[in-house]
């Protein structure tokens, strides 16, 4: 017994460590791996997704955090986002997912082992814009360094070039501040660091500097112009607008000048004149000779636009030759709507339907139903699409043409001071729209009849209009486009549909008024001051009814279908008798009366019948030295012919004779 327990006490001790790595790799499955981590992040242990979480709080730091560097002696900061800083946080994680790999178990084994004594630290996946950094290094240098290399430049000053010399000096190290700073940004706490200054040579010469001053004499020093063979379009550039708008840039990396004209100088001094050579491309119409139902094609035109790289590069290549040049414009912009469109669309199109009513010529409305029927005149519905009345032609102004005229307002026609007011009478158009809507069996998806029935409308087959609501709104549900024609004369207007139903044909089943509510009489008090008693004014007043319906489609294979019938009930609307305030309850009270002429009367005989109408009469008396004129009146307040009510006061002014006022 003791020499078996001698013998296993050896593999025990073998067998431990493989027990506690097969538990451990059971426990870490699916995680990155022991001793694993990423610019100094420790992400060994954890599932991607919480490696993910802290790589990205560790990014979120570095971000927030500006970075230090000194040039020259001066400090700068950084921000990161001012070089586009970022990190690949799932690339990160994913390559430390990767790391100890092993095939077997004995790979795995030492794998597993290596985990615990040899660290593994991947750097940061970072990256930054390289070229925002060469503009900041170029800012900082700028700033910093007073001798600063500089590869010399031309200008011109007041039509005149000017050579600047290359200088040698001092600049900062590129290559090496550019992996510096990337060190830097990378490094969460960083104290910051110098940036490398190298003694620096311009790759420019003054000859060559010279040579190309030459080149820009001649570009700017004569008048260069330029003509569209396409559209006759000429323009000439002028010597002072040719030397601001020449550039000359000097690579100081590859010693290299180029000197040409600044695209965004020409294209603003052609922008004033841009209409004259840019011509948008016009799409394909379709018209109608309503008389005789005939769709017309009116062709598209292509267009012109402007070739800014092809000017520029003609106006150069004409500066250093004979002054003159072609303009280039991209010619053929094709419309959106074709003419080969517009004739496809005109060969599958034809008389639909339409409806027309009358209205009295010389009335204000009558000038709204012709401008609406203007707006909507040529209104192209695609196949499928729905049509608004109210999104074509949008709220009726003053300044779109409409005028104010009678509309029906909180359920009583008025006139004309209220803001419903202008475009009053559009109700008839949306009225003759929908009725082309109705028999050319369209899709009806919004109307609504008016609250009163006017007899110049088919009973319940009519539609009133206001904005937003209430609207005429329809479906094209058809495989063809629907053109809309909207055409008047001196008394009616008109709405023709030309398109393809496929051929169906649409008829009305309307029922007679029921449910007929007879109007009242109502006596109403004048509002506006202008009756005066004993006269009035009649407001003719309408029944109320109920009415049905029914639009039935006849198909061409002979089927017919009645849709859902549309009931509505119109309401009654009283005669009104409008009479002044005081004749209301149908005898006068306390009306008031016209002032008879009592100048030139004796003061008794006025004040009697002034006193006997209901008045108060002041007395004010005034000398005169005419006795004749004694006890009359000669001044009256207010005057004959005023209406006034009983109650009220009137002033006389009567003549008294004063003998000693004669005599002195």
């Amino acid at each position: 017994m003791r020499r078996l327990a001698l013998i296993l006490a050896p593999v025990a001790l073998l067998l431990l460590p493989v027990a506690v790595f097969a538990a451990d790799t059971a426990a870490s499955e699916g995680t990155i791996p022991r001793n694993v981590s990423v610019g100094g992040v420790d992400l060994g242990g954890l599932t991607p997704e919480e490696a993910r979480d802290v790589l990205e709080a560790h990014v979120a730091s570095l971000e927030a955090e500006a970075a230090v560097f000194t040039v020259d002696g001066t400090r700068f900061e950084l921000d990161p986002a001012a070089v586009s800083f970022a990190v690949d946080v799932d690339g990160a994680v994913d390559l430390a997912m990767r790391q100890r790999p092993a095939e077997g178990m004995v790979d795995r084994f030492g794998q597993w082992i290596a985990g615990f004594r040899d660290p593994i630290d991947l750097p940061l996946p970072a990256t930054f814009d390289l070229e925002e950094l060469d503009a900041i290094l170029d800012r900082w240098e700028q700033a910093a360094i007073p001798d600063l290399a500089d590869p010399g430049g031309i200008d011109v000053v007041d039509g005149t070039v000017v050579v600047r010399p290359p200088r040698d000096g001092r600049a900062i190290d590129r290559e090496e501040a550019t992996a510096i700073v990337g060190h830097v940004l990378a490094t969460l706490g960083s104290s910051g660091a110098d940036l490398p200054i190298v003694a620096a040579s311009p790759k420019v010469t003054l000859a060559d500097l010279e040579e190309a001053a030459g080149l820009v004499e001649g570009m700017i020093d004569d008048p260069v112009t330029l003509r569209s063979a396409e559209t006759g379009f000429l323009v000439t550039f002028r010597p002072p607008q040719l030397a601001e708008a020449v550039r000359v840039e000097v690579d100081a990396d590859t010693g290299e000048i180029d000197v040409g004209f600044d695209p965004d100088v020409i294209a603003r001094f052609l922008a004033p004149r841009r209409d004259e050579f840019e011509v948008p491309p016009v799409d394909a119409a379709l018209d109608v000779d309503v008389e005789t139902d005939e769709v017309i094609v009116i062709p598209a035109r292509t267009g012109t636009r402007l070739d800014l790289p092809g000017v520029v590069a003609a106006l150069e290549e004409a500066a250093l030759g004979n002054g003159l040049g072609p303009f280039p414009l991209d010619v053929g912009l094709e419309p959106e709507f074709t003419t080969a469109d517009a004739e496809a669309a005109a060969a599958d199109i034809g008389f639909v339907s339409e409806w027309t009513t009358e209205y009295v010529p010389g009335e204000a409305r009558t000038k709204n139903i012709r401008r609406i029927a203007d707006e909507v005149d040529g209104a192209i519905v695609q196949p499928g699409a729905e049509f608004s009345l109210n999104e074509w032609v949008g709220p009726r102004t003053e300044e779109d043409g409409y005028v104010a005229a009678p509309a029906i307002i909180g359920g009583e026609p008025y006139c004309c001071d209220h803001p419903a007011n202008i475009g009053g009478g559009v109700s008839q158009f949306a009225t003759t729209l929908y009725n082309a809507v109705f028999y050319g069996c369209y899709e009806d998806l919004e109307h609504r009849p008016h609250s009163l029935y006017f007899s110049r409308y088919p009973m319940g087959r009519e539609a009133t209009l206001g904005y937003p609501h209430p609207d005429v709104r329809f479906r094209n549900n058809t495989d063809s486009i629907l053109l809309i024609k909207a055409f008047y004369d001196e008394r009616t207007v008109t709405v023709k549909f030309y398109g393809n139903n496929g051929g169906k044909k649409c008829t009305d089943e309307t029922s007679e008024p029921q449910n007929v509510v007879p109007h009242g009489e109502v006596i109403v008090a004048d509002e506006t001051g202008e009756l005066l008693p004993g006269e009035q004014e009649i407001r003719k007043g309408k029944d109320g009814f109920t009415v049905t319906v029914t639009r039935i489609i006849e198909y061409p294979d002979g089927r017919i279908e009645r849709e859902p019938p549309m009931r509505w009930t119109y309401s009654k609307l009283d005669r009104k008798i409008i009479v002044h305030p005081c004749m209301v309850t149908g005898e006068p009270v306390d009306c008031p009366a016209q002032l008879p002429r009592l100048v030139g009367a004796e003061y008794a005989e006025a004040f009697a019948t002034l006193d006997g109408m209901g008045y108060v009469v002041i007395r004010v008396e005034v000398p005169t030295d005419d006795p004749t004129q004694h006890e009359h009146v000669v001044e009256m307040t207010p005057p004959a012919g005023e209406w006034l009510e009983p109650g009220r006061s009137v002033t006389l002014k009567v003549a008294v004779y004063e003998e000693d006022a004669a005599e002195s």
